[in-house]
């Protein structure tokens, strides 16, 4: 059986050092994951994300500019948007401001005021409006799942660097068993969306979701899985482009 996967998610600015740690501590017994390249300009935004949901293991070095980093709390806002996140993710924090209700709300209010900025600059715009529409619907998502993280992350003591790599290496031991029913997890989902395409013909990833009632992120997690097995494939551009089942897929 080969390695567990673990993907580390930081900020650059300030969570480098801690994330060379992890990796060199980490890299013989897991198959260490690290964004060596900005987010936004990966080529296909579905398929990162993809790439972290299905990772059996996640470590968050939450630090000072962590929060408020678009990259970063957009990893933070995909991983919180998987039913499975508490199981399989672990935080070090290493702001212990961010303990605090004050400072929980300092960067709720932050992304928030983001948002509303975005949306004002989305509404006027002469040019360039497929650009507001990118970041529109990353920072909408960081909106939808700060409360919760945030929530999670409360009820969390704050472990040691050495108690995280110890916990995530007795995790990487669960059963077959519980990663078997986590994978069945995805697998309904992913039969969902063939079901719906089928039914349909053609629908984007947001139609797909409200249909399926699970989270934008959830759904991107199975089509993408299912385009890298040639079972679907994609029509059209941007954010609006559908999806439909590919005439050779089984």
């Amino acid at each position: 059986m080969g390695k567990q996967r673990l993907f580390i998610s930081y900020c650059w600015k300030d969570g480098n050092t801690y994330a060379d740690e992890l990796e060199t501590q980490l890299k013989d017994t897991f198959d260490v994951k690290r964004d060596k390249s900005q987010l936004i300009a990966n080529d296909n935004l579905y398929d990162f994300m993809a790439e972290i949901a299905n990772c059996e293991n996640v470590i968050i070095v939450l630090t000072a500019e962590y929060v408020k980093s678009l990259n970063c709390m957009l990893e933070m806002s995909y991983l919180v948007s998987q039913d499975e996140w508490g199981m399989k993710a672990m935080v070090l924090v290493i702001d212990d401001s961010l303990y605090s209700i004050e400072r929980k709300f300092e960067v709720m209010n932050y992304w928030i005021l983001r948002q509303k900025n975005n949306h004002a600059s989305l509404k006027d715009a002469d040019f360039g409006k497929a650009l507001w529409e990118e970041e529109k619907e990353y920072i909408d998502l960081i909106c939808e799942n700060m409360e919760k993280f945030f929530e999670g992350l409360s009820r969390r003591k704050n472990p040691s660097q050495i108690a995280i790599v110890n916990e995530v290496i007795k995790k990487s031991q669960r059963s077959q068993e519980q990663e078997h029913e986590m994978r069945e997890c995805v697998v309904k989902g992913e039969d969902l969306v063939k079901e719906f395409l089928a039914v349909n013909g053609n629908m984007t990833i947001n139609e797909l979701s409200e249909k399926m009632n699970r989270t934008r992120a959830a759904t991107m997690r199975y089509i993408s899985n299912l385009s890298k097995e040639g079972v679907i494939e994609r029509v059209g551009d941007g954010k609006n482009g559908k999806w439909v089942l590919k005439k050779s897929g089984k």
